[in-house]
């Protein structure tokens, strides 16, 4: 039993990495994805559109448990959905032949719409892949496993990402550059032309979509312990909603959806519209920002076995506020200190990521995890969608606040930062079994580094002979 759990994670992390650079290169947020709207000219609501679409597609979810609620089989369904949703992204390079042959806008609709839907094919195969794993990963170790895993994705996704965007800034490098001159060295200009920038975007999607569909290829040796059916006579989307605590939690992840919306859609675009970034440094903050993850991804897999989801959420929520606060202060000529924002938001977005995986899944009753999870996926959606897409519609103009002059996108963040902070107001009524308290949590974390402390004074104290 021990060695088939063992084979298990080693086959879930092989096949993740796989996926990974599968969402690295051509999901929503992917900055090659980001570049691709930018030259495609699309305006703030169709920015706001695009991020959306991530929102809109949790409702998919709920799809994903009608799918299942009679149907013990996760397996052959999460895969199926997962082919369609990463073959989809094989095309979005079209979107350039489009924008040549017919317009931009045309091109911007059909790579939105493209989008649209492998997000929806891969939500659903999200879905039911977390009742497939649920089921194999026991509760007691599933903070820990999913944090290395997210771990070992995270780097080898960005290592891979970033390579790339070195490749593909290159077709706009100035001539001035070092880079241009080794180009010249191997007589490699003519190549690596802005003229041929779309077919490297191109590239890149077909690589990218290539490198998932083989991960799925892993994924199929997984094995599946079948899950218990649910009663089609008793079934109801809406049961969760039954259970008051449950609707606590639920009025948080609305609560906190909705304010990370606001801005959401517009943090690439401000490094590549208003900061002058190139591919290489939006994939140098990701880098950093995974480095913050790295780090931080086995403390917070620990302390919410130790501790709950509730507190590792609080402690994050604060971290989340203070990072949007940096980029008021951001400008072309000013932003040495979004490497240090891009570590924190690393360390923040761990915590969060883990916590929201994991909240619903332990207050969830047994066997119906998947449920729970896509009700409260779907309707944290609903709220964050509606925030981002009115981000893009009431984009509002920029502001002075006495000598310092806020781009609009600025303005959404500062908005932001006040919500996400606020969202500590509905967290404190949820309740969690296991969890416990903060005060009681730094106390206990206090009396660790005391020791610790203790510990290495008296090691010195040892080796000094004292």
């Amino acid at each position: 039993m021990k060695n088939d759990l063992k084979t298990t994670m080693r086959i879930s992390v092989v096949e993740g990495i796989f996926a990974q650079f599968h969402s690295s290169l051509t999901g929503i947020g992917s900055s090659f994805v980001t570049k691709t709207a930018v030259l495609l000219q699309a305006s703030p609501l169709q920015f706001s559109i695009l991020s959306g679409i991530t929102q809109l597609c949790q409702f998919f979810q709920l799809y994903a448990v009608f799918h299942n609620h009679d149907h013990p089989s996760r397996k052959k369904p999460c895969i199926m959905f997962a082919f369609w949703g990463r073959l989809l992204n094989i095309f979005l390079g079209l979107s350039f032949a489009f924008a040549t042959i017919i317009s931009p806008r045309t091109a911007l609709y059909f790579f939105i719409t493209l989008l649209f839907f492998s997000a929806a094919f891969q939500t659903i195969s999200s879905n039911m892949w977390v009742a497939w794993m649920t089921a194999l990963i026991p509760s007691k170790i599933r903070g820990r496993f999913f944090s290395r895993r997210m771990q070992i994705h995270m780097f080898s996704g960005f290592i891979f990402g970033y390579v790339l965007s070195f490749l593909i800034d290159l077709f706009e490098v100035p001539q001035n550059n070092w880079r241009y001159t080794i180009l010249e060295k191997y007589n490699l200009q003519n190549i690596f032309s802005a003229n041929y920038l779309v077919y490297g975007l191109s590239g890149v999607f077909i690589i990218g979509s290539i490198i998932g569909l083989y991960g799925l290829l892993i994924l199929n040796k997984q094995t599946e312990r079948p899950m218990r059916k649910i009663s089609s006579d008793n079934f109801s989307v809406f049961e969760p909603l039954k259970n008051h605590n449950f609707r606590r939690l639920m009025y948080f992840g609305m609560w906190w959806m909705f304010a990370i919306g606001f801005g959401a859609a517009f943090w690439g675009p401000f490094m590549l519209k208003v900061l002058k970034f190139s591919l290489v440094q939006m994939q140098l903050y990701g880098m950093i920002s995974a480095l913050g993850m790295l780090i931080s991804f086995r403390f917070w897999g620990k302390f919410i076995d130790h501790f709950g989801n509730k507190t590792a959420m609080k402690i994050t929520v604060v971290i989340g506020s203070i990072n949007p606060t940096f980029w008021l202060f951001f400008s072309e000529t000013s932003y040495s200190l979004i490497w240090v924002e891009a570590f924190t938001s690393g360390v923040m977005w761990s915590g969060a990521n883990l916590v929201t995986f994991n909240f619903v899944l332990s207050i969830a009753p047994r066997g119906k995890e998947q449920h729970w999870s896509a009700l409260y996926s779907a309707l944290g959606g609903l709220l964050m969608l509606s925030t981002i897409l009115l981000s893009g519609i009431l984009f509002p103009p920029a502001l002075t606040v006495g000598t310092r002059y806020l781009y609009p996108e600025q303005v959404l963040f500062g908005l932001t930062a006040l919500l996400r902070l606020s969202s500590e107001i509905p967290l404190y009524f949820v309740h969690e079994p296991k969890a416990i308290p903060l005060r009681r949590t730094m106390g206990i974390a206090s009396e660790i580094a005391l020791t610790k402390m203790l510990k290495f004074k008296d090691m010195v104290y040892k080796v000094l002979n004292i």
